[in-house]
């Protein structure tokens, strides 16, 4: 599949996603799930993030969330901060599609996204070093309902 390129990437977030997550932690040796959703809301020029929903991992059930904020240097770009506002990552997604690295102290985060169209995007996360050894694939989509607003 073609990679799906933006010309506003805040105007593509923005709003409701159904997130799902493969989790596979090959260093305790466990998989799981994320299964909730992720919005996007308006910040000023900035977009938050928050996923939300139910984790499964191992022996653990529960529920769990995450936020981030978007910034955004330029039309297709993206400056990703945790919570704290600490920085996290940046993308260029001006193709619909492209790579990111963290530093996690001695681990790596090597993450790709990739836009699949309008309404879907993923975003796989390889995390090694000496304390994680990680697999980690999200598949954001739109709700139906959303897809219908946006025609």
């Amino acid at each position: 599949m073609l990679a799906h390129a933006v010309t506003d990437l805040r105007a593509y977030l923005l709003g409701r996603w159904r997130l799902s997550r493969r989790i596979v932690d090959h260093g305790r040796g466990v998989t799981g799930t994320f299964d909730g959703e992720a919005l996007f809301t308006p910040r000023g020029d900035d977009l938050l993030y928050r996923e939300q929903g139910v984790m499964r991992l191992g022996d653990f059930s529960g529920s769990a969330f995450r936020d981030y904020l978007y910034t955004f240097p330029a039309p297709a770009r993206a400056r990703v901060l945790f919570d704290d506002g600490h920085p996290f990552h940046e993308v260029d997604l001006s193709q619909g599609a492209a790579e990111a690295r963290h530093l996690c102290g001695a681990d790596t985060y090597h993450g790709r996204y990739d836009l699949d169209g309008p309404a879907a995007w993923t975003l796989a996360w390889r995390v090694t070093g000496p304390h994680k050894d990680l697999d980690l694939t999200a598949v954001y989509r739109r709700p139906a309902e959303a897809q219908a607003a946006c025609r």
